[in-house]
């Protein structure tokens, strides 16, 4: 029997569980990936994950060809390309690993429906998270809006994380498979997206990946904790895009964290530990969007409905472009616009900013999000963006707005990063640097940086911004009457 492992954002070979299983099961394979340009273009995904994407499923080629194998590649409808490959090579089933997005989810259900009434076998594998659906539950058995009771229900079943497996020695490719048709890949301008003006900082690929989580776990994991919000510091495991792609396994990242442990001091195990909190809050997010897909258009909480958001364009183009006269928050939007990625602190105070002290929806600065990340994925997305706009589970109280000034003082003393992002900044005192504006005008005029000119003034106050924030989140709590 000839098996079809259709490959989508797992791209990679070493634990991979829908080819592992189609090894076991001792078949013939055709490997296929399936281009859909309605994905990508519907999905608001922009040039730096498409980029990224395509470049990693070159990569999965080639790792599949020193295999003795290789890739189908394919583009156009998912059932319709699927069929052509069932019909070209008469396989009886098709293996995949679950994608737990809600268009997603719905195109799964079709094929399979569609499938299976033709007597095709259609097996879809838990791959991309470490635990999913319905697997970690209240005692109620309804699913977890709170992080805290989650995490500690997780941790206590971590011994249920199958090992990863090893890279596979060899793939049996069914009979024919060097005739199939595939297509190129497409280049991200035929979907008119443009990724040249960005400098990726990651290299696409699992081999790459591997090399980042064994950097990661030989430097910077034992300092996590405390390097991890310093945005000029390598501080964070650089993971998130090809944790997006799947050029890695969850599961491999989490195995090596804990091996990682057992070689070092208790005060450094302890920093890797809320490395290993952030895997929990990626799974956290995936219940979230699984049991509760009106997220992606929608609050989570329903009393967040009545917030007076705000229509302001011309505030929400500074917030894009980086020209609010916030330095952390222009200095964080310009990483963005430049990489394709932003730290993770950043993004919290540039969400925080843009919902808070702006009063502009959630929605607006997610959405863009989406076109610039290359690790862009809709769970961790939209749970990060309702988590700063306090409308989601377990989300910041409203009463909570960073503060821009501090965050900048606290994460970047020394300004190197503010610095290395607004050129404009770069001859103005220390003093000055997180607020720039109170520079006097003859030390404006020597650091060649004039307020206004050179670099804008704020956009709005910060406390005129904090205190109409707390009464617009405020107002939707009174009881009507």
């Amino acid at each position: 029997m000839t098996i079809l492992v259709w490959f989508r954002r797992d791209l990679r070979v070493t634990d991979h569980t829908a080819l592992h299983q189609a090894i076991l099961d001792g078949h013939s394979i055709v490997p296929v990936f399936i281009f859909n340009d309605e994905t990508i273009v519907s999905g608001g995904m922009g040039a730096p994950i498409t980029q990224f994407f395509f470049e990693s499923v070159r990569a999965l080629a080639g790792n599949l060809s020193h295999l003795g194998g290789g890739l189908v590649l394919r583009r156009g409808d998912f059932l319709a390309e699927l069929e052509r490959l069932i019909a070209e090579t008469g396989a009886r089933a098709v293996y995949y690993n679950k994608d737990y997005e809600p268009d997603a989810r719905k195109r799964d259900a079709r094929i399979t429906t569609f499938l299976e009434a033709k007597g095709i076998t259609v097996q879809g594998f838990k791959d991309q998270v470490l635990f999913e659906e319905d697997e970690i539950l209240t005692q109620s058995g309804s699913p977890y809006t709170v992080f805290t009771p989650y995490s500690r229900s997780w941790l206590s079943r971590t011994f249920e994380i199958p090992l990863p497996n090893s890279y596979p020695a060899h793939i049996r490719l069914s009979d024919g498979f060097e005739a199939l048709e595939s297509v190129f890949i497409p280049a991200p301008a035929e979907l008119k997206l443009f990724p040249s003006r960005y400098s990726f900082l990651v290299t696409p690929g699992e081999k790459a990946a591997h090399d980042t989580l064994q950097a990661f776990l030989g430097h910077a994991a034992g300092s996590y904790r405390d390097q991890r919000n310093f945005p000029a510091i390598k501080g964070t495991s650089m993971l998130s895009a090809y944790l997006r792609a799947g050029s890695i396994s969850i599961r491999e990242v989490f195995h090596r964290a804990v091996q990682a442990k057992q070689n070092m001091l208790p005060e450094q195990a302890a920093q890797v530990d809320v490395f290993i909190s952030e895997l929990i809050w990626r799974d956290f997010y995936f219940q979230v969007l699984y049991h509760f897909p009106k997220v992606v258009e929608h609050d989570f909480k329903t009393s967040s409905h009545q917030i007076a958001w705000r229509t302001a364009p011309e505030e929400l183009l500074a917030w894009k472009e980086g020209r609010t006269g916030y330095p952390i928050v222009d200095a964080a939007m310009r990483q963005l616009c430049q990489h394709g990625w932003m730290h993770n602190r950043l993004r919290m105070i540039t969400a925080m900013f843009l919902t808070k002290h702006l009063l502009i929806h959630w929605k607006e600065g997610e959405r863009f999000f989406a076109h610039h990340l290359i690790d862009y994925d809709l769970a961790a997305n939209n749970g990060g963006w309702q988590w700063s706009a306090s409308t989601g589970t377990d989300a910041q109280p409203y009463f909570r707005i960073f503060n821009p000034f501090e965050q900048s003082r606290q994460f970047d003393p020394e300004g190197s990063f503010l610095r290395a992002y607004l050129p404009e900044l770069a001859r103005v005192p220390l003093r000055y640097l997180h607020k720039p504006w109170e520079m006097p005008t003859e030390v404006q005029m020597a650091a060649t940086c004039i307020i206004g000119k050179d670099y804008p003034a704020p956009i709005v106050d910060h406390r005129f911004a904090r205190e109409r924030a707390l009464a617009a989140f405020g107002a939707k709590r009174k009881p009507e009457g």
